[in-house]
């Protein structure tokens, strides 16, 4: 039976520090598909921040943090947010005027403080405005006004110079939603968190893949770096955190590999599939 591979996006396959996937990632996955290998991106993004993403080498797509799935060609699972919900979470998070994303089906819409760290996360160092704002449309990201009523909304996110907003935030959602943090940057002071419908994850993404293609757990590996990766760590056959990980996910995993710029995923397709990558 081939290897099912569920990676994460951020952190794991794509490195804001680049601004891009390493060449030996993208090499790796290449040679695993080759020998056998199925490949799922697994991301907390939706599928209008994942253009650059869409020609890939893969067999399927988990987006929105297991909210939305394709595989075999077919969208086979779809859970937006319900309007009033999304209302009620963006007046919490207004309340204590925090910069915020709501992610929809064809982009991420920010509102004005929420839009200038998408542009810190995506710039890589970069300071004109003009590229910084071609950087984010590339990954989705457009202001607010930008969105569309008819487009979905699956998730938010919201960003933070203060992590006590976490736990905050945290108390005051309504039932089922529920809080993750997706990145704690304290030199930038940019922290991220989702917020997203506390019955799904990755790991039930995960198992929608495995109901419809007939997989088998034992041949499930789970690969990323942040909070909202622990789920797929922790249920699927094999999991792996990025060296460059939280230490909450390199605790849950079964094998820690290197850093993103480290060979990270080319390490950790090594490490299962062994002999078996030859040419990478």
């Amino acid at each position: 039976m081939s290897k099912y591979f569920f990676l994460d996006i951020d952190g794991t396959l794509f490195s804001p520090v680049i601004n891009g996937v390493p060449a030996t990632a993208l090499a790796a996955v290449n040679e695993a598909r080759e020998h056998g290998a199925k490949i799922y991106l697994c991301t907390g993004r939706l599928l209008g921040e994942c253009g650059r993403y869409l020609d890939y080498p893969t067999d399927g797509y988990i987006f929105g943090a297991g909210t939305m799935i394709y595989s075999g060609g077919h969208r086979i699972y779809d859970h937006p947010v319900a309007k009033k919900d999304i209302e009620k979470i963006k007046k919490i998070l207004d309340k204590y005027e925090l910069g915020y994303t709501s992610e929809g089906s064809a982009g991420a819409y920010s509102n004005s403080s929420g839009y200038e760290s998408a542009l810190r996360y995506f710039g890589a160092g970069e300071t004109d405005r003009r590229e910084l704002k071609r950087r984010a449309m590339d990954n989705g990201f457009y202001p607010e006004t930008d969105q569309h009523e008819d487009d979905p909304i699956y998730k938010l996110c919201f960003y933070t110079g203060d992590e006590k907003m976490f736990e905050v935030i945290r108390k005051e959602l309504p039932s089922p939603y529920h809080l993750i943090i997706t990145m704690r940057d304290p030199e930038n002071i940019n922290h991220i968190a989702e917020i997203t419908d506390g019955r799904i994850s990755k790991a039930t993404g995960i198992q929608h893949v495995m109901q419809n293609e007939h997989v088998e757990l034992k041949d499930t590996v789970a690969i990323g770096d942040s909070e909202n990766d622990i789920p797929m760590i922790e249920f699927c056959g094999t999991g792996i955190a990025m060296g460059n990980a939280q230490d909450a996910v390199k605790k849950s995993a079964d094998w820690v590999t290197t850093d993103i710029l480290d060979n990270g995923i080319m390490n950790a397709f090594v490490h299962v599939l062994g002999k078996d990558l030859k040419n990478v």
